[in-house]
């Protein structure tokens, strides 16, 4: 079987979830490609996300001519305009032909990893990953022409998709109640992965705290400044804690600096939150070395379709606490985590109280999750796809 990769969405120079879900599938699938061949394409804006797998068999990176790119996008946003369904998937079909017609001139199966469909007129079984409909949810963190591209395009996609693959229960109950048109067996669940080995494997902690001057211990939290990434729920928790008890707990902070960025450090700064470390983006390497340096990963994020640094911080050892939304819920099926209401600050600062000081615990939890991240790895994921791909195929 030959499965065609569409990977042109993919953003480059982003790091967050969508990509970081992405290589670890790609590397997964080569270690599991049981004689398949993957024809992987991208832009040559982006063909440097895939590097690490050039000249791997059984997987060709195609960088296809982007040249007329920004032209195409230009003319697909002015579609949406229209608020019609029926006009942006018209002008994506006509203007993305030649696109599609190279992706699936040579492969049985087609998959898109990047949330929704550019063209909507397959020739072929197209598979797709969309993560979560956040804007469903909580629609006032998009602006009004973010709202409009993702209902049109998102409803477009699960229309269109021969099958979508969601993270979590969660996620497929959610896809099913609000796109009423889908089947059940449309949406399948593959749990999101991670590589164990990059995560476990012994970092220089001590070079990295001397590198950003960080205390010995503290709390972090790696999330793009997001709104539904809630970093003030936890801001607001660790100012409680040192109006209390007159205790300062250290948090790092890691990210871009996106649309929630600028209130979180205008509030660390009215606070003389001094012991907050924002360290902005920061290297791979780097971020392993956080991970196991941590004394706790905080997530407190309201709204995911699984959590990549739950996985991360599981295969780096350090212990979790994340907010109790459903996908948290049923990572807590295997992962010993502490978890917490969303927005209860109250809640979240005297969990932190209680678990700073309990290394037991910690400990406890921290060896418990070693063991029960095996059941997350990549290869596992990709096994769980190439048996959808086949079933697309059949």
């Amino acid at each position: 079987m030959r499965v065609g990769i569409n990977c042109l969405n993919n953003h480059p120079g982003f790091v967050g979830g969508v990509n970081t879900f992405t290589c670890g599938l790609l590397h997964g699938l080569a270690a599991r490609r049981n004689g398949h061949r993957f024809s992987l394409y991208a832009t040559s804006r982006n063909q440097y996300l895939f590097d690490s797998l050039k000249g791997l068999n059984g997987f060709e990176i195609i960088v296809l001519d982007d040249a007329d790119r920004v032209l195409r996008d230009s003319l697909c946003r002015a579609a949406l305009l229209s608020h019609s369904e029926k006009v942006y998937e018209f002008a994506s079909n006509t203007i993305l032909r030649r696109v599609r017609e190279t992706i699936e001139a040579d492969v049985d199966v087609t998959y898109t990893p990047s949330t929704v469909l550019r063209y909507f007129n397959h020739g072929k079984p197209a598979i797709l990953s969309m993560h979560d409909i956040q804007h469903v949810h909580y629609p006032e963190f998009f602006g009004w022409a973010r709202k409009l591209s993702r209902r049109v395009t998102y409803e477009l996609s699960a229309r269109h998709a021969t099958f979508l693959q969601a993270s979590t229960e969660f996620i497929k109950r959610d896809l099913l109640r609000h796109f009423h048109f889908l089947q059940e067996q449309q949406v399948v669940v593959i749990p999101e992965g991670v590589c164990i080995k990059d995560f476990a494997a012994p970092s220089d902690t001590a070079c990295v705290c001397r590198k950003y001057r960080l205390p010995e211990r503290f709390l972090l939290y790696p999330a793009q400044p997001w709104p539904h990434k809630n970093h003030m729920t936890l801001l607001r928790a660790l100012k409680g804690i040192e109006q209390a008890c007159r205790r300062r707990i250290p948090l790092v902070l890691t990210g871009g600096k996106l649309t929630a960025a600028p209130g979180v450090a205008a509030f660390i700064a009215e606070k003389s939150m001094d012991y907050i470390f924002d360290l902005g983006q920061v290297p791979f390497a780097d971020l392993v070395a956080l991970y196991q340096k941590a004394s706790f990963l905080v997530m407190p994020s309201l709204h995911e379709s699984s959590s990549l640094p739950i996985l991360e911080a599981a295969a780096a050892g350090a212990p979790i606490i994340a907010s109790k939304i459903p996908p948290c819920e049923e990572l807590a099926c295997r992962l010993d985590m502490n978890l917490f209401p969303p927005l209860d600050v109250v809640a979240l600062g005297g969990l932190i109280r209680a678990l700073w000081d309990d290394e037991k615990t910690a400990s406890a939890q921290a060896r418990h999750n070693r063991e029960a991240i095996k059941a997350y790895s990549w290869e596992n994921a990709a096994e769980k796809f190439l048996n959808l791909c086949a079933v697309a195929n059949a």
